[in-house]
């Protein structure tokens, strides 16, 4: 078993908004460290601009996301002292597939237990541990591939090759905080976008997830973050958020016609389920999602919605994308959060016999 600890006493890395001004950036691509083929983790501690960010409006699309993120480049903000870059950062998205499952820790650590598929075509991944200057420490998972980063990509510890890993933080699929919510990206369908523009600040998918990660307490402090702000989905198809704390309170997040609902459910996989006009449509591409959702179900009926992470490892591993021969998909990611230990387990390319365990 591979471990990776975050032993975080004291002040580590400075944020750059006191006299060394650049230490957090430079110190987070410095930290940048290989876990598995492909695979990779980042460490920041300081201030990445997210809130900034969400004061001067947030953006409604990815572009303006990127605009954001590639000024700061521009400016130093994000870069190297000694040397202004002047790298551009571009967020391209693309459909994927997922599941999720929450339940009670049936293990020693107790509390809850959730467990996550990323469904997509093999990538790089970037696992990044944050810890904010005004906002909660998580860990979070990124496609790289969504970053424009290829599949091959290694990193050179040095600006500006590696200064677009930190837009990272801007474009998480799923993580967990410090205070035990968990949350994760989940395609709900493709014939629906979301743009809100009800007049307030705008978040698009990514940013909503790095928005719950930083601030929300619970779950029901999410859903008041997500209500405040006006959502518009990104690569032309309709999203959906599992979102858990460790409470044992588990909602499924969707929008349709501009309008949020939510409904409490364990389980979320690629079609609408909570009470809105979407729900129950059926067309032959949800028929896999259905027998995900149903797999999973059952697996949290029968043990009585308690799961060990070895248990929820196998929950995952029976519905990994690559059994069911879609084009060149797999199970990218497979995630076991565990809140009351802060740990997170990973399985990297559906290989179930090799863990890497996060502690944070």
């Amino acid at each position: 078993m591979k471990l990776v600890s975050l032993i975080l006493g004291g002040c580590i890395i400075m944020g750059f908004s006191f006299v060394l001004p650049y230490v957090a950036q430079a110190n987070a691509v410095k930290s940048i460290q290989k876990i598995d083929e492909g695979v990779y983790f980042l460490d920041f501690e300081g201030n990445y601009c997210f809130d900034e960010y969400i004061a001067k409006g947030g953006g409604k699309s990815n572009d303006e996301m990127s605009a954001f993120i590639t000024d700061k480049l521009k400016k130093g903000k994000w870069t190297s002292s000694k040397k202004k870059s002047d790298s551009a950062v571009n967020i391209t998205m693309k459909t994927f597939g997922c599941a999720s499952i929450a339940a009670h820790n049936g293990g020693e650590c107790g509390g809850m237990i959730f467990g996550r598929n990323y469904d997509w075509k093999t990538c790089a991944v970037l696992v990044t541990h944050t810890k904010p200057d005004n906002g909660y420490e998580s860990i979070s998972t990124c496609c790289l591939e969504h970053l424009g980063i290829n599949a091959d990509w290694e990193p050179t510890h040095k600006f500006p090759a590696d200064a677009a890993a930190l837009a990272a933080i801007y474009v998480p699929m799923d993580g967990m905080n410090e205070k035990g919510v968990y949350i994760a990206d989940l395609i709900a369908g493709k014939d629906e976008t979301t743009a809100q523009n009800r007049g307030n600040a705008s978040v698009t998918t990514t940013a909503a997830i790095r928005l719950v990660l930083d601030h929300a307490a619970s779950v029901d402090e999410a859903l008041e973050l997500l209500d405040k702000y006006d959502m518009y989905s990104v690569i032309g198809y309709a999203h959906h958020f599992a979102i858990a704390d460790n409470t044992g309170k588990s909602v499924a997040v969707e929008w349709v016609d501009n309008k949020m609902y939510v409904t409490e459910s364990p389980v979320l996989t690629n079609h609408y389920i909570t009470d809105s006009p979407k729900k129950d449509t059926a067309n032959p591409e949800t028929e896999n999602s259905h027998t995900r959702f149903n797999t999973l179900q059952a697996t949290g009926e029968k043990s009585g919605w308690k799961l060990t992470g070895d248990e929820t490892r196998d929950a995952l591993q029976s519905v990994r994308a690559g059994q069911f021969g879609w084009e060149n998909e797999l199970s990218v990611w497979s995630a076991v959060f565990e809140p009351q230990a802060r740990k997170v387990t990973y399985y990297f390319r559906e290989k179930y016999d090799n863990p890497v365990t996060i502690t944070f």
